[in-house]
């Protein structure tokens, strides 16, 4: 049995709403939302293809990962392979990989690419640091929250790629490693004698196209999987209240450099322990349903 995600993340008209609209409906209450053709203004909406990317930046290297098994607790650090990148956008539209590209920092390549797009006015206090995401069909971006607790806009340019959310008041019921923003579960393929709290998770899932720019709220879990080789950027907002902010800030110093440290000193030991954790809370929640 699927975990509950047939609700459908809503879809707006990204080129008509309004601030005011946006803020009642979706920031301010922090729900999920696909804004069509927001950044259909921008020449990147036209401009940003695979071919113009092999062109224009081809030979540059670039680091990939891939789904390697490994401890599902840490954050991806080294990378499985190098090449040039016209090599690698190749390679995901013609031949099976599971080598992404992600948090690219593209523009401290091609700094000039930061005139072809603007920060759309539905909001406000954005974080000016874009990075883009590459992909090939069938990959997968394991279920996790971001570091930094801060609201995000995934925008598509090319290819499609299904999105699976979920809200962070769920977070124990994902059986969330502490000091961590990952969780052990696997949603494609859930195990429910081993997470039996997963039967009460419910989420909410969207296909992104070309122009889609999904937007998710600070905290909220989210599942890639690429449905076509392809590309989309980020571009994120400060995170809407105090108590997130400072979440932000405690994950990206005290926590991850704690879990950087116990990993290094007792590595095994540590992740059971967390995961065992992990366990002890989604049983207590569990309470509530049950």
């Amino acid at each position: 049995m699927a975990i509950d995600v047939q609700t459908p993340v809503p879809v707006f008209d990204g080129t008509t709403i309004s601030r005011e609209e946006f803020y009642k409906q979706f920031y301010t209450p922090q729900k999920p939302v696909v804004l069509r053709g927001l950044w259909k203004k921008y020449p990147a909406y036209t401009k940003w293809t695979m071919d113009f990317f092999k062109q224009t930046m081809g030979d540059i290297e670039v680091a990939l990962y891939g789904n390697r098994k490994e401890d599902i607790s840490k954050t991806l650090q080294k990378p499985n392979a190098k090449m040039r990148f016209n090599e690698y956008l190749n390679l995901i539209e013609h031949e099976p990989t599971d080598l992404r590209l992600f948090l690219f920092p593209i523009f401290k390549y091609k700094p000039e690419l930061l005139n072809d797009f603007g920060y759309p006015d539905i909001v406000k206090g954005y974080i000016k640091i874009p990075f883009m995401f590459f992909g090939p069909t069938n990959s997968i971006v394991r279920m996790h929250q971001d570091i930094d607790m801060s609201n995000v806009f995934l925008t598509q340019f090319h290819g499609k790629k299904r999105v699976t959310l979920f809200s962070p008041d769920q977070s124990e019921l994902l059986y969330r490693l502490p000091f961590n923003v990952h969780s052990t579960v696997d949603v494609d393929n859930p195990d429910y004698e081993t997470y039996p709290a997963l039967n009460y998770v419910k989420g909410m899932s969207t296909v992104l196209e070309h122009g889609d720019t999904l937007f998710m709220p600070s905290g909220y879990w989210h599942h890639i999987q690429y449905l076509e080789g392809g590309f989309g950027l980020s571009v994120r907002t400060v995170a809407n209240d105090w108590e997130k902010i400072f979440g932000g800030f405690w994950n990206l110093t005290f926590q991850r450099t704690t879990d950087n440290l116990m990993r290094k000193i007792h590595d095994e030991k540590w992740f059971i322990y967390k995961k065992t954790l992990a366990e002890r809370r989604a049983l207590k929640a569990m309470k509530h349903f049950v």
